[in-house]
């Protein structure tokens, strides 16, 4: 399957709220119930189009790739694809690239998302922390 990553935008807010809320909002409802307003609020107030990029296979856009690089790891916050679009090994793609081009990778996964943990079980990637809703993961050559 060919996709292609392109820069994020300003103009993408939008985009990416729809498409976290495509993927998330089963997983939030069962943690804290959504509301809205608040989810929208946060997603402004944290979008930062420079650790965005978007995900589009045949001109449309169907996820989003979000990461910032630290001094000696990368840090995924987000990798969100529509359910639509879901295991048709785009996920696995972006992140076997991550892995090749990075010997550190750290990220966050709600601990109600199963089968998110098992993704990045899949890829080798290990749990070293816990926080109160998410195992921290990480990956090291």
């Amino acid at each position: 399957m060919i996709f292609n990553l392109r820069t994020a935008i300003p103009q993408d807010l939008d985009l990416t709220y729809k498409i976290k809320k495509n993927v998330l909002l089963e997983y939030l409802e069962l943690l804290w119930g959504w509301n809205e307003e608040a989810q929208y609020e946060f997603h402004q107030e944290h979008f930062n189009p420079n650790n965005f990029q978007i995900i589009e296979f045949a001109q449309t856009s169907i996820g989003y790739l979000e990461t910032e690089l630290h001094t000696d790891y990368l840090f995924i916050y987000n990798i969100m694809i529509l359910k639509p679009y879901q295991q048709r090994g785009i996920g696995k793609m972006i992140l076997e690239d991550l892995i090749k081009n990075n010997t550190k990778i750290e990220l966050e996964v709600l601990k109600v998302n199963a089968r998110a943990i098992l993704f990045y079980q899949n890829l080798a990637f290990t749990i070293f922390a816990e926080k109160e809703d998410v195992f921290c993961m990480r990956f090291e050559k």
